[in-house]
């Protein structure tokens, strides 16, 4: 990854916390790293734990950004959450994964999704929290 990329992707975040800050969300953790994984941003809403995976992109690329995560980032990143709330003490806490989108152009735009990854790719039921 290029000093160019962690730039665009640092802006990014610091975007996201930003908005996210805004819309009433306490952000509790940035960059949480366990293993291989890591959380982006970590915020408390609505009494639930939100993930939030931030994706930076310039306004030339097509698609949505929302895309670009894959089935195996999104494993890793239920792992990594499994882990957070073990360590934390928060598995009883409700939680959800969201995807905020920053798009760099002539203006900025932020594009977030909720609930952007099913619990039910760890195999548990479709219940909104605690599927591992």
């Amino acid at each position: 990854m290029s000093a160019s990329e962690i730039n665009i992707g640092r802006f990014g975040e610091e975007v996201a916390g930003s908005y996210l800050s805004e819309k009433g969300y306490k952000v509790i953790e940035r960059n949480w790293r366990y293993q291989r994984g890591e959380l982006d941003i970590i915020c408390r809403a609505d009494k639930k734990i939100v993930f939030v995976e931030v994706k930076t992109r310039s306004e030339n690329l097509q698609g949505h950004a929302l895309e670009s995560l894959g089935y195996h980032q999104k494993i890793k990143l239920l792992r990594t959450a499994n882990h957070y709330l073990c360590k934390s003490g928060l598995w009883e806490k409700e939680c959800r994964f969201d995807f905020v989108c920053v798009t760099i152009g002539p203006e900025v735009k932020i594009d977030h999704v909720k609930n952007a990854i099913e619990f039910s790719l760890m195999g548990g039921c479709n219940s909104p929290w605690q599927p591992w």
